[in-house]
């Protein structure tokens, strides 16, 4: 028994038809109708019934269908595994990363681990916001975005979520008069004093607008910052409201920072999701590898 001729049966019984069957598979009609007699003959039994107007398969024929589609599937994967095993020695990874995934996550030391795993993939990275990196996997231009899920992004890629909900916290310097509270409501702190935000149409900044918008409170804004990094070093020194990540404040307000405190928010909670974009089917080894990096590293 050979994997054509089982090739040549799932063929034949999916089409009703040598003719159709011999152009699907690419061989004459008499090659594929000579394989299915000789399989027959080794078998000892019917595979097909033969008409001059049909070809209709036995009881044993679909019997011997259900085992040649899972050695098919088989033969397909270890063909896979085999070709992705080869593509992990050489070619290429591009990677863009928004601010938020380079605080979340330690991308350089993924990146480090990666390259040790597969030395031969060439790798470019590269910091790109979450707009800029989906519309990059789409046009091909990257393989891997890892920054924050947006509510709509194009068509062709998917989202693998990589860790759990970031929530939002309000930051204020210790000389605010909420500072000592713990928490506030939005509405407290569209009272208390100016915002400092990101730059308008990031994913930070539309969630905090529309977080504001549902409860139908206005806020003054003072400042907007290209570099949301540097959102909480300005309040730290200038003063000011600001909404941003737990993970922006953390390493500085654990060092002991006296300068900045925390407030958590009242009502419904605020978050970001962060994950990788990459497109839907046509994925390269190596993407495959590194998002399966990611989330491995991260569980």
């Amino acid at each position: 028994m050979q994997l054509k001729q089982l090739e040549y049966l799932i063929a034949l019984a999916e089409t009703s038809s040598f003719t159709s069957a011999a152009r699907r598979c690419d061989v004459t009609q008499s090659v594929l109708s000579y394989q299915i007699a000789r399989l027959e003959e080794e078998l000892g039994t019917r595979l097909f019934e033969r008409t001059t107007r049909s070809v209709r398969i036995t009881e044993g024929g679909l019997i011997l269908l259900a085992r040649a589609r899972m050695i098919n599937e088989q033969v397909t994967a270890i063909k896979y595994d085999v070709e992705s095993l080869a593509e992990l020695r050489r070619g290429r990874l591009r990677i863009g990363m928004s601010y938020f995934a380079t605080r979340m996550l330690d991308c350089v030391q993924f990146i480090a681990c990666f390259h040790d795993s597969y030395p031969g993939i060439r790798i470019s990275a590269r910091c790109a916001t979450a707009f800029e990196s989906t519309r990059a996997v789409a046009a091909n231009c990257l393989d891997v975005g890892i920054c924050e899920q947006l509510p709509q992004y194009p068509e062709g890629i998917t989202f693998h979520e990589l860790a759990p909900k970031a929530r939002l916290v309000a930051v204020v310097s210790a000389s605010h008069p909420l500072a000592d509270q713990g928490h506030a409501s939005l509405a407290e702190l569209a009272e208390s004093g100016s915002f400092i935000e990101s730059r308008a149409g990031s994913v930070l900044r539309r969630r905090v607008d529309n977080a504001f918008h549902r409860v139908k409170v206005d806020r003054t804004i003072e400042l907007e910052l290209g570099l949301e990094g540097g959102i909480v070093q300005y309040i730290a020194e200038h003063g000011g409201v600001a909404i941003v990540p737990h993970a922006f404040v953390r390493t500085q307000v654990g060092s002991g920072r006296p300068d900045i405190k925390v407030l958590y928010l009242d009502g419904p909670e605020l978050t970001l999701t962060l994950g990788a974009y990459t497109k839907k089917g046509d994925r390269s080894a190596a993407t495959d590898a590194f998002v399966r990096l990611l989330s491995e590293g991260i569980d």
